[in-house]
């Protein structure tokens, strides 16, 4: 099959002459894009890409974060204390007074109506299995959203070149439908001097008019159609819609990247949604690990240093005042011993996630797959087309000069004149239309490859 592609595309490409370059429709001063700036711009200004990309800075911050909770943490505190009644504590009777009944209780109070206490602790990470997890997660998720990033890309770059196909085959029709028009219309002075002059029919002249009202209902249809999807092509690039703007008409030329990417092998490692996959299926393994990190103990030291001070009154700012420091230091060590099967229920939803994306990855490579065989069956079957387009559209050009030539001679009736105009039409409208399939496919089989990029590199 491949060989039978090489040899049709070797034939178009140095057999058949490129579209004509023909003047677009003018719609009043606008800057002429080529497919390439329309790419440029969509992943510079799309509302997706910038999402896609903001997604993926915040999983930079996020891994930053968690490589913080297992630096060092220190804070500072301070409390006031101010007890309008001292808590009342009982004590047996006779332990401060020998003499006293020791079967009664004495209630005392213990402290001072105020107190001021301020410090700084520090406490460190020692070990925790959790937290080592939790990295590898961090890098392994920043990987995710930058290849999810990537694919929001390609699939912009994809939805942008389509678009513009279409609206350059539209463009191209408007073209041909004025083209045809405006031949009409010359017929038609032609004939209305002849009916003038009693040399041709009414009935010949209200035929061109009909058909040349039914070619302005469709340029009207059709002109619609273009501003529409032009629109969204702004929408896809990210620039006003009130913009103006004209397409490069040499977006359906057939170059030597159509040779360059039907020449592809079928490698689909570099599509990014495969890429994305595997990510998932690894932070998916990770929070398995993580759930289970919770398992093992976790080991901190930590160290308190502060200063506290005690009055009847609030003189604590007097320089006279005696602060007394206090210093603590030690670790803490916290053992897991059971959780009432949390962990265990949880870890078993995890590896049943873990079969789902086993699933889905198996029917996202035979999805893969398909979508590369469709789009090489379409570049062949779309090459061919072309081939066979040009040589109608070669022929019914022919045949409309000939029969042109037939009538203004008078050999020939009005009617296989317009019926050669109408074939003429469909042949050229049908010849641009294959010219974008060729495109389009070129399109779908750079981006079933994961190389759709190579349409602008």
């Amino acid at each position: 099959m491949r060989k039978n592609i090489l040899s049709i595309l070797a034939f178009c490409f140095f057999g058949i002459s490129t579209l004509p370059a023909q003047n677009l429709p003018d719609g009043g001063a606008g800057e002429v894009l080529t497919l390439e700036i329309c790419v440029k711009t969509a992943l510079e200004n799309n509302a997706s890409i910038k999402k896609a990309r903001l997604d993926e800075r915040s999983a930079r911050f996020q891994k930053k974060e968690i490589i913080g909770s297992g630096l060092p943490q220190l804070k500072a505190y301070g409390n006031y204390n101010n007890f309008l009644d001292i808590y009342p504590q009982g004590i047996p009777g006779g332990l401060f007074d020998p003499d006293a009944d020791p079967n009664q209780i004495n209630v005392i109070a213990f402290g001072v109506p105020q107190s001021v206490r301020g410090g700084l602790e520090l406490t460190q990470l020692v070990y925790s299995q959790s937290y080592l997890v939790g990295l590898k997660a961090a890098h392994t998720a920043e990987e995710f959203y930058h290849f999810l990033s990537l694919q929001t890309e390609d699939d912009v770059i994809y939805d942008v070149v389509m678009n513009y196909y279409n609206v350059m085959a539209a463009e191209l029709q408007m073209e041909s439908l004025k083209a045809n028009h405006d031949k009409l219309s010359r017929l038609k002075t032609i004939i209305q001097s002849q009916v003038d002059n009693d040399l041709a029919r009414r009935i010949d002249l209200n035929r061109i008019i009909v058909n040349m009202t039914t070619l302005e209902t469709e340029m009207d249809n059709l002109e619609i159609g273009v501003e529409q999807r032009t629109n969204y092509l702004k929408i896809l690039m990210g620039i006003p819609v009130d913009l103006p703007v004209k397409l490069a008409p040499e977006g359906l030329d057939l170059n030597s990247k159509v040779y360059q990417s039907i020449t592809l092998d079928a490698d689909i490692s570099n599509r990014y949604d495969l890429k994305v996959m595997d990510k998932r299926k690894e932070l998916n393994k990770l929070d398995i690990k993580n759930t289970m990190a919770g398992y093992y103990p976790t080991l901190a030291a930590f160290m308190d240093l502060n200063y506290n001070a005690f009055s009847n009154r609030f003189d604590f700012l007097a320089a006279s005042h005696t602060w007394y420091r206090g210093t603590l230091l030690g670790v803490q060590l916290n053992i897991p011993v059971f959780d009432g099967f949390q962990r265990k229920n949880k870890i078993a939803q995890a590896k049943v996630t873990s079969e789902q994306l086993e699933w889905d990855e198996r029917v996202m490579r035979e999805t893969v797959n398909a979508e590369y065989l469709n789009a090489t069956k379409k570049m062949n079957n779309s090459l061919k087309g072309l081939l066979a387009q040009k040589d109608n559209l070669a022929l019914s050009e022919q045949v409309f000069a000939q029969t042109e030539g037939l009538y203004k001679e008078g050999m020939a009736p009005l009617t296989d004149l317009l019926d050669s105009e109408l074939a003429l039409r469909e042949a050229r409208s049908a010849y641009y239309r294959q010219a974008v399939n060729v495109k389009t496919a070129q399109a779908d089989l750079l981006k079933s490859t994961g190389n759709i990029k190579n349409l602008i590199n």
